[in-house]
């Protein structure tokens, strides 16, 4: 069974190696490949056996999968196994494990095992881009921590979340919708996987370029996405479209963002940008949603 192994030396304790490893919400701010991660049973825990689901680039290709992981903060380790791998994988497993090497380093290695029916290559590909941009990704973040900063902005609108949904989702509509917009072009390379290119008109009129990754779930009303391209100020951004039906049969729609921020003095600036734009685009989806329901 093919096989594979890669390494990193961090100047960090194990234990806070471990700990990022083990805290699978912070990975699409930590790990480049990784789009999107979420627990599907439970909260996070500390020890024993989890459920979580991942959707990340495997080489240019979006992927989406479930693993469950079995967490031992004792030999500082993290098994996983993807449940239902893609093809052309048949099974999919391997292990995180922190090893302290004296002088407050750490070794962590990142272990992979696996089966394919086809395209054997390509899996080592991946494996191959994948692991050692996750390792630095760890690194970095135990090296130099850095608290994600959250914030969100919440709109109560009267009209059912589907309706609400739609505009949301129909990003290449936004040119002609939202005024900081200024151009967009949207592919779906696969149902509820959107990659957009995007330019948004600052407040002086300046052009910015940003492209994204969006996974759209009308089932959940959510639609979270990773900014592939980010500003200088940024190191790293993802966030959420949320929609939640009120007793009522109204929404509250919210916008969360995630950031990691390039230096804490522009934490003011940045929200100011980012929350100003959200709040347009919530209270456009309101005019829509509330118009097209009466």
């Amino acid at each position: 069974m093919p096989n594979t192994v890669h390494t990193t030396r961090i100047a960090a304790p194990a234990q806070a190696v471990h700990a990022l490893v083990a805290d699978v919400t912070v990975w699409p701010l930590m790990f480049e490949p990784n789009i999107h991660t979420e627990y599907v049973e439970g909260s996070p825990r500390t020890e024993g056996r989890e459920r979580i689901r991942i959707w990340a680039f495997a080489g240019s290709q979006i992927r989406s999968w479930t693993s469950e992981r079995t967490l031992d903060p004792h030999a500082l380790s993290v098994d996983f196994r993807q449940l239902e791998p893609a093809a052309p994988l048949t099974s999919m497993s391997g292990r995180w494990v922190a090893k302290d090497i004296g002088g407050g380093e750490t070794l962590l290695e990142l272990h992979h095992e696996f089966q394919a029916f086809t395209d054997e290559h390509f899996v080592l590909h991946a494996l191959h881009q994948n692991s050692p941009a996750e390792l630095a990704g760890v690194r970095i973040a135990a090296e130099k921590p850095r608290t994600p900063y959250v914030f969100e902005d919440g709109l109560r609108i009267a009209a059912p979340p589907e309706v609400v949904y739609g505009f949301l989702y129909e990003a290449g509509r936004w040119p002609d919708r939202l005024p900081h917009v200024a151009s967009l072009e949207l592919t779906e390379e696969a149902p509820g996987i959107q990659r957009v290119a995007m330019e948004t008109r600052g407040p002086d009129g300046t052009l910015h370029a940003g492209e994204s990754v969006r996974v759209c779930r009308p089932e959940s009303g959510s639609i979270v996405y990773k900014q592939l391209r980010t500003p200088t100020v940024l190191v790293a951004h993802t966030g959420e479209w949320r929609l939640d039906r009120l007793p009522d049969g109204t929404t509250l729609a919210t916008s969360r963002h995630s950031v990691i921020l390039a230096d804490p003095k522009v934490r003011e600036a940045v929200r100011g940008t980012l929350g100003t734009n959200s709040r347009v685009t919530l209270r456009r989806a309101k005019e829509y949603a509330e118009t097209r329901r009466a």
